[in-house]
C-alpha cells in the first residue's frame, strides 16, 4: 500500500504545482472603449456603462486584427491606444491590480477613433481662438471708453472783438467760415468755443462778456454757416482767465477780446473700431500622430 501511494504521490504533486501559475495568473477579458490613457493606467469603458483601469507594463502587448475574418494580428505599439479606441483587453490579476496582457482592436475604429479626436481639437482650437478675440474685443472697448471725452486739435480759429462789444466783425466772420471749410473736410469733428475778456474793468463784467461773446459765435456757427447743434460741444466763458490750451495770456489788449474756435475730433473716434477676427483657425489633421490621451473626464 506504501509503495501505491508513493507510485501516485509524485504525479498529483507535479499536476499541482503545474497548475499553481495558471490559478496565479487568471486571465479576464474586458471589451469597450479607452476613455483616458496616461501611458501607465488605461481605462475602459464597457457599453454596459462599467469602467475597468487596467495598467499598462512593458511586456503589454498591442495587436490590429488584418483580415476580414480577423485570423491574423500585426503587432502594433502602445501610442495607438487612443482616447475613443474599441478595444479588447486581456487582463492579469497582480494583486489588486490588472495588468494589460494583451490589448486589440480593429484598424478602422482606430481610424474613427483618430478623426474623432482631430475633430475635438479643431473645435477646442475654435473655442480658444473665439475666447481670444472676445478679450481683445474687451480691452479694445475698454480703452476707447477711457478715451471719451478726450479730444485732439485738428486746427482753430480767433476772433476778435472791440471793447465791450459781442458783434462778430467782417474780419472773423471770415475766418470762421475758412474754419468751416476746413472741419468739413475732418471725419467725426466737433466745435469748442471759448470766450474771453480783457482784463480791464469788473472781473465779473467780464466774465459775462466773454460768455456772451462765446454764445455769439456759437449762433453764427449754427444759423449763418450751417453747423449743426450737434457739432456744437458746450461752450466755455474764461472771462480774463488763461487757457492751458491756448499761448495768448489775457490782458489789457485787443488781441485779449477774442473767441477762439477749436475744430477737435474726439480720441476715441480716431482709434479704428474692433473687429472680429474671421480667420479660421488651423484645422486639426485628419489623421494625427496617435498617441496615449491625456487623462479626462468623460
Amino acid at each position: 500500500m506504501r509503495s501505491s501511494i508513493q507510485r501516485y504521490a509524485a504525479p498529483i504533486a507535479a499536476a499541482v504545482l503545474m497548475a499553481l501559475p495558471g490559478l496565479a495568473l487568471a486571465q479576464t477579458e474586458i471589451q469597450g472603449n479607452i476613455i483616458s490613457n496616461d501611458g501607465s493606467k488605461m481605462v475602459v469603458r464597457s457599453n454596459a456603462g462599467v469602467e475597468t483601469t487596467v495598467t499598462l507594463t512593458p511586456n503589454t502587448k498591442v495587436q490590429a486584427i488584418i483580415g476580414l475574418v480577423g485570423a491574423r494580428r500585426g503587432d502594433r505599439t502602445q501610442a495607438d491606444l487612443i482616447k475613443g479606441l474599441l478595444v479588447t483587453v486581456e487582463t492579469v490579476q497582480n494583486g489588486a491590480e490588472l495588468d494589460a496582457d494583451t490589448v486589440t482592436y480593429n484598424p478602422k475604429d482606430l481610424r474613427t477613433a483618430q478623426a474623432v479626436q482631430a475633430g475635438v481639437e479643431q473645435g477646442r482650437q475654435q473655442i480658444i481662438a473665439a475666447q481670444q478675440e472676445n478679450i481683445r474685443r474687451q480691452n479694445e472697448n475698454a480703452r476707447r471708453i477711457a478715451l471719451s471725452g478726450q479730444y485732439s486739435e485738428k486746427a482753430s480759429a480767433r476772433v476778435f472783438f472791440a471793447t465791450g462789444s459781442t458783434t462778430i466783425n467782417a474780419q472773423g466772420k471770415a475766418d470762421l467760415a475758412a474754419l468751416m471749410q476746413k472741419a468739413q473736410a475732418i471725419p467725426g469733428y466737433a466745435l469748442r468755443v471759448v470766450g474771453h475778456a480783457d482784463t480791464v474793468g469788473n472781473p465779473a463784467t467780464n466774465q459775462r462778456l466773454s460768455d456772451q461773446r462765446a454764445t455769439a459765435v456759437t449762433a453764427y456757427l449754427v444759423r449763418q454757416l450751417g453747423v449743426p447743434p450737434t457739432k456744437m460741444l458746450a461752450p466755455a466763458a474764461m472771462g480774463d482767465v488763461s487757457l492751458n490750451d491756448e499761448d495768448m495770456a489775457p490782458g489789457p489788449n485787443a488781441q485779449a477780446r477774442r473767441v477762439t474756435v477749436f475744430v477737435v475730433v474726439s480720441k476715441a473716434a480716431e482709434e479704428p473700431m474692433p473687429t472680429s477676427d474671421t480667420s479660421t483657425p488651423p484645422s486639426a489633421s485628419p489623421t494625427p500622430t496617435s498617441g496615449p490621451a491625456t487623462p479626462q473626464s468623460p
